[in-house]
């Protein structure tokens, strides 16, 4: 199955799914409900089970769902069954939030390497990682143990570290920045930006009655 090619959508909710139950394993649960794991994820129960019988990932009736066995199906299927090593571009207050992120740690992700361009932040060391000089960044991507990089710098510098990184040969960049990128289309751009989430939401505020719970 991990040789399969899924919908966007389909990876999205998986991605959810794992999320979820992993929490559950942390605070001790064993099993789950496909109605618990919709109403965590406000996926409809309808699509979370259609999901999970796709996938051939099968409960017991009364029961639910093994959580080990979920987590075991979920990190084969999305290929979360190993490290992934991340590159850190920017060693500012965002940067710093991201590493502060334990959640990074516990599903195989782990930031190798924090890169900065400021001489009075370069040498430093930030949660456990000692901030490298970004001119260094070429060399070390030549190790080849780099899958991911995060871009959490300002917006100004945000398509001048891209290029760098394109050069040092990324091929997958989370853009933290409120900047667009542009990059080759052998590169994989994903952006987080708050503020597209937030006029994301503003369409549920606006369109389904949300918006008028607090008025009076």
């Amino acid at each position: 199955m991990t040789d399969m090619v899924y919908s966007e959508g389909a990876i999205s909710r998986l991605s959810q799914y794992l999320k979820y139950v992993v929490q559950l394993k942390e605070m001790g649960q064993r099993t789950v409900t496909s109605k618990e794991i919709s109403s965590s994820t406000g996926i409809n129960s309808a699509e979370v089970r259609r999901d999970l019988l796709y996938f051939g990932i099968k409960g017991r009736r009364g029961v639910g769902f093994n959580i080990d066995d979920l987590i075991e199906s979920f990190n084969n299927i999305l290929g979360y069954n190993r490290q992934v090593c991340i590159d850190l571009i920017g060693a500012g207050n965002l940067g710093k939030a991201i590493l502060k992120y334990k959640m990074l740690e516990r599903f195989g992700f782990k930031i190798e390497h924090v890169f900065d361009s400021d001489p009075g932040v370069i040498g430093k060391t930030i949660s456990g990682h000692k901030v490298i000089d970004i001119n260094q960044l070429k060399d070390i991507f030549r190790k080849g143990i780099i899958e991911i990089s995060i871009l959490a710098v300002p917006p100004g510098s945000a398509q001048k570290v891209t290029d760098i990184l394109v050069k040092a040969g990324s091929k997958v960049i989370i853009n933290y920045t409120s900047v667009p990128i542009k990059t080759p289309p052998n590169v994989r751009v994903e952006t987080t930006d708050p503020i597209e989430k937030l006029l994301h939401t503003l369409y549920y505020l606006s369109h389904t009655g949300y918006g008028n719970v607090n008025k009076f």
